[in-house]
């Protein structure tokens, strides 16, 4: 039960999580499943009573079901920041065309506008 609410703390305190801190904090995520995955294994096949292999079992299903949440929400928030990224990316580039449309219609202002570009180059 204390693993459970540690791995649950851990993740929930602090800023949001870097690209790369991300995906370290995924793998990390990823192995405690296979940890608790293990864990649900060995208490298939201990020794101890019917109902205390249960709660075991139970308690463990609940903490992968917890780890697998996060690590969805940690991909989702890959996804959002990488879909931000790209619209930056793509503001950057149309702010520099727009920039260099208005310097040559300052540096020509008989051309300004469309025409003036196509008459440039013609």
């Amino acid at each position: 039960m204390d693993m459970t609410i540690s791995a649950i703390s851990s993740s929930s305190a602090g800023s949001a999580p870097s690209g790369a801190g991300a995906a370290s904090r995924i793998q990390q995520l990823q192995r405690q499943i296979k940890d608790a995955t293990n864990e649900l294994k060995e208490v298939a096949n201990s020794d101890a009573d019917a109902k205390t292999k249960e709660q075991q079992a139970q308690l463990l299903q609940t903490k992968i079901q917890m780890l697998q949440a996060q690590i969805e929400a940690l991909q989702n928030q890959q996804a959002q920041q990488a879909q931000q990224a790209a619209q930056r990316g793509t503001e950057a580039v149309r702010q520099k065309q727009d920039d260099a449309v208005q310097s040559r219609s300052r540096s020509n202002p008989g051309q300004a506008g469309l025409g003036g570009l196509l008459d440039e180059y013609a």
